[in-house]
């Protein structure tokens, strides 16, 4: 029988396309995570004295680079390399702002969209390497992907499930095969994002610090919602291109318009007090407007001495996009709210932000 072994090591490039596959964060995937390596092979069109008739006589590869789509659970931190998970979100923001919670082994990290993530004081020159390790035969090696960057992120809570994030990423080339990274480490369990870890708030959610870089989020004077099913994708645009730089696989990403969405589905009711599903419908349906949401996973296990481990998503304006009721003989009727991100400028100083709580020094 073959074998079937194969598991994902992430690491931070100081130069994009110059491998890291040894400070590396382990975590765990949900699909095979296996890049697509494209290759801009092109039939050679030329007169040289041939019967092209009888078909071309060579093909020339004009290009390379690769793309992935990883699903993983939500922990807040990697194994070995603890900020590995943050590390990855800093490349789909580009900037991220760290911070140690008093002399305790707690740590925050800010992030949000900047307009140059790749300035001096954001990415620089930094890039992903996804290094996976995956059986050939009955032998474990590394195939290590360089020069990745993070286009897109989405996060799917289900009742009854642990937090899914799903990340689109894009690179240059795949690099040499080398032996396995061995001494595998995976997250401990307990700092696993799960649905009963999760409060969804809007309305008077206080942001505690200097806009941007804040450094928490509390709730006291917001609003709890009970949604069935939640999801939040955030994209930055950025896209690949070849130049003529002597290459043969992109050395340049440009950057496009930050996105954040929501999709929600919940109850459809009007209750006395509390989040009305009907009237952010009515809202919508009689002009354009906006709420807020704030989402808070806190796994209760302590992230150094202080607050725990946790994951907050801050959307401080979300444009109502409608969504109708589901009327059903059978049962209750509900709704999928929809929303789409407004940058705050008067207030947050981002279209979205997250707060990530470990005890990790940096990402």
């Amino acid at each position: 029988m073959a074998e079937n072994k194969l598991y994902l090591a992430i690491g931070e490039e100081a130069v994009r396309g110059v491998k890291e596959s040894t400070a590396v964060g382990f975590v765990p995937l949900l699909n095979s995570g296996i890049p697509k390596m494209e290759f801009d092979d092109k039939r050679r069109k030329e007169f040289r004295g041939e019967d092209s008739l009888k078909g071309d006589t060579a093909v020339l590869r004009m290009g390379q680079k690769w793309s992935a789509s990883l699903e993983m659970p939500f922990f807040t931190e990697a194994g070995s390399v603890k900020g590995g998970v943050g590390t990855v979100l800093k490349h789909l923001f580009g900037h991220s702002t760290s911070a140690q919670n008093g002399l305790t082994g707690q740590y925050t990290h800010m992030m949000y969209p900047v307009a140059d993530p790749f300035s001096g004081s954001s990415l620089w020159s930094k890039a992903l390497t996804l290094n996976l390790n995956i059986n050939e035969g009955a032998t474990v090696k590394n195939w290590p992907f360089v020069g990745g960057r993070v286009k897109s992120v989405s996060f799917v809570q289900d009742a009854g499930s642990s937090l899914k994030a799903s990340v689109e990423v894009f690179g240059q080339k795949k690099d040499p095969v080398t032996a396995a990274i061995a001494g595998e480490v995976f997250p401990a369990e307990n700092l696993r994002c799960d649905y009963n870890n999760l409060k969804v708030y809007t309305g008077g959610v206080t942001r505690v610090g200097t806009a941007p870089d804040y450094t928490d989020f509390t709730f006291a004077s917001a609003t709890q919602l009970k949604p069935d099913k939640i999801s939040v994708k955030i994209e930055n645009g950025m896209e690949d291109v070849l130049r003529l730089s002597g290459l043969d696989y992109p050395d340049r990403t440009r950057m496009g318009q930050f996105k954040v969405s929501l999709e929600m589905t919940v109850d459809w009711e009007d209750p006395a007090s509390g989040f009305s599903s009907v009237a952010e419908f009515n809202s919508w349906a009689a002009s354009s407007s906006s709420s807020n949401f704030c989402l808070h996973w806190d796994t209760a296990t302590q992230a150094g001495t202080g607050d725990n481990h946790a994951l907050y998503i801050d959307m401080p304006v979300m444009q109502r996009m409608g969504g109708v009721p589901d009327y059903n003989l059978s049962k209750d009727p509900m709704i999928t709210l929809k929303y789409e991100g407004l940058y705050d400028s008067a207030v947050a100083n981002y279209m979205v932000g997250v707060l990530l709580k470990n005890t990790a020094a940096a990402v």
